[in-house]
């Protein structure tokens, strides 16, 4: 089955849904940069396609999801941050091995693609009120990764969240992409909320801090790991079910 162009840039560089695309104005490919033609017809789905019919490009490859997305992503956690609204993700912890939920941008201030940070360009990175990066976020379709990345979260505590693509449905769904990212990977005990609040009481009571915390937890399903696995099943549901009505309606 074809899949079709259903986003294009416009010469802003914003990713344009197909539905929000009017003619007279210039698209383009994500992925290739050539100059989309608009195809808006009464019999075929509305769509983009390119102009240059020799093209090499798919227009729906790895390279278009993944910076169709990114761009996407950034725009959203932008107009949140402008907003002054929470981003509520859901993750396990690899810490403490229990789910946790909260929110992305608490104390972050700023977020930028392709930041430069010397020993690599994450594909977003999101810096804290001191002007340093905090969080990165990965967008992993084919590639996970690179081990300079993981190196750098190490080093500098950066935390690491990954988000993994399926298919070219998931452009339709960033925001619940995000509020339920692949995983989120600590580099450091004290970035676990439990393991905080553990050194705060601890601290109260005047108690020396256990370094077993964290392995005495494991294997114990906390109320926030259950409900972090009750919103795992639904948003698979989530994703089966309109997944299999949007097949549906274009085998129609």
């Amino acid at each position: 089955m074809e899949l079709l162009n259903l986003f294009a840039e416009n010469n802003n560089g914003k990713i344009i849904h197909i539905k929000n695309a009017v003619t007279g104005v210039d698209y383009y490919c994500p992925e290739c940069k050539e100059k989309f033609i608009l195809k808006k017809g009464n019999i075929r789905q509305h769509h983009f396609s390119h102009n240059n019919s020799s093209s090499n490009c798919t227009g729906t490859g790895e390279g278009y999801l993944h910076k169709a997305f990114k761009k996407m992503l950034l725009e959203n956690i932008q107009n949140n941050l402008n907003n002054k609204s929470q981003i509520i993700i859901n993750w396990v912890c690899n810490i403490c091995n229990t789910g946790h939920n909260g929110d992305l941008l608490n104390e972050i201030i700023d977020v930028k693609d392709e930041y430069n940070l010397v020993e690599c360009r994450p594909d977003i990175a999101l810096f804290n009120k001191i002007g340093n990066v905090s969080i990165i976020i990965e967008i992993v379709d084919k590639h996970e990764p690179e081990n300079n990345v993981i190196e750098l979260c190490k080093k500098n505590n950066i935390v690491l969240i990954r988000i993994k693509l399926e298919t070219i449905n998931d452009l339709e769904n960033i925001e619940e992409k995000l509020k339920f990212p692949s995983n989120v990977i600590f580099f450091h005990q004290m970035n676990c909320p439990n393991y905080r609040n553990y050194v705060y009481q601890q601290q109260q009571l005047n108690v020396p801090v256990n370094s077993n915390y964290n392995r005495i937890r494991q294997n114990r399903p906390s109320i926030d790991e259950i409900a972090a696995s009750h919103a795992n099943k639904q948003r698979k549901q989530h994703y089966a079910i309109k997944n299999y009505y949007k097949n549906k309606s274009r085998k129609k």
